[in-house]
């Protein structure tokens, strides 16, 4: 890691307050390598240059207890969380303090394997003098996309223009709290913080991804994700920690 910044320019707001319906139990706590998914989450903002301070969403107690066991000294606090996605980010933007021009991170709590250096990069692309509405990393769409109707293949979409979005994604705190004001209906309709930017005319730039910065939805995802981390940490050994 390069050495820390004097005054990090970003806080981080990391979303865990999922039910995880379709792994049966709330995926940010699922087990890798000896410890839950978002403790592993939580040290990439920790060792995050660019990141000042990190805010969660989710089951507070047991965020902040995990917060504590990880030694996340840059934890804030945590707000409760909505009935859907983006009910939950404004909840958390309504929690985070600073001026309204603070670079904002929303980041998918059960995307455990984000990197310090991801971070840093987006952040880095959100503060450049002629900083966008928005930076999300995204990365190359390798299979072929389809758009189907009742079992039927419509047409064939060209991978050459589409992109797999990820998180964290960068914006300037006020303006996505302006943008979370709308009607619970219009929010509803949004799959991630980006697309309400775009929708107001807002210009957003992707940045490359990381293949590995994985979110959990299902039981092969587990695996993967713990292949992942055992290469990282040198041991092959399933479920194994350092």
């Amino acid at each position: 890691m390069a050495n820390a910044m004097a005054n990090p320019p970003a806080v981080a707001l990391v979303l865990a307050g999922g039910l995880g319906t379709r792994m049966g139990r709330p995926k940010q706590f699922l087990t890798l390598r000896g410890r839950p998914a978002l403790y592993h989450t939580l040290r990439a903002f920790e060792e995050a240059d660019s990141v000042g301070r990190v805010y969660a969403v989710g089951d507070r107690p047991r965020v902040e207890s995990l917060a504590k066991e990880a030694g996340i000294s840059k934890y804030v606090g945590c707000a409760e969380p909505g009935p859907f996605r983006q009910l939950s980010t404004k909840s958390g933007l309504l929690l985070c303090e600073e001026d309204p021009e603070t670079v904002v991170l929303v980041h998918d709590g059960s995307r455990c394997l984000v990197t310090p250096d991801l971070i840093d990069r987006i952040v880095g692309a959100a503060t450049a003098e002629d900083h966008p509405d928005g930076v999300v990393p995204a990365t190359p769409v390798s299979d072929t996309i389809k758009v189907a109707r009742g079992g039927e293949v419509v047409k064939t979409l060209d991978r050459t223009e589409l992109r797999a979005v990820q998180t964290p994604q960068a914006f300037r705190l006020g303006l996505l709290r302006r943008l979370h004001e709308a009607p619970d209906e219009y929010l509803g309709a949004a799959t991630d913080d980006a697309s309400l930017v775009e929708r107001n005319g807002g210009r957003v730039l992707l940045i490359e991804g990381d293949k590995t910065n994985i979110k959990l939805t299902s039981p092969e995802d587990l695996v993967l994700a713990e292949a992942i981390l055992a290469a990282r940490e040198g041991d092959p050994r399933p479920g194994a920690s350092t």
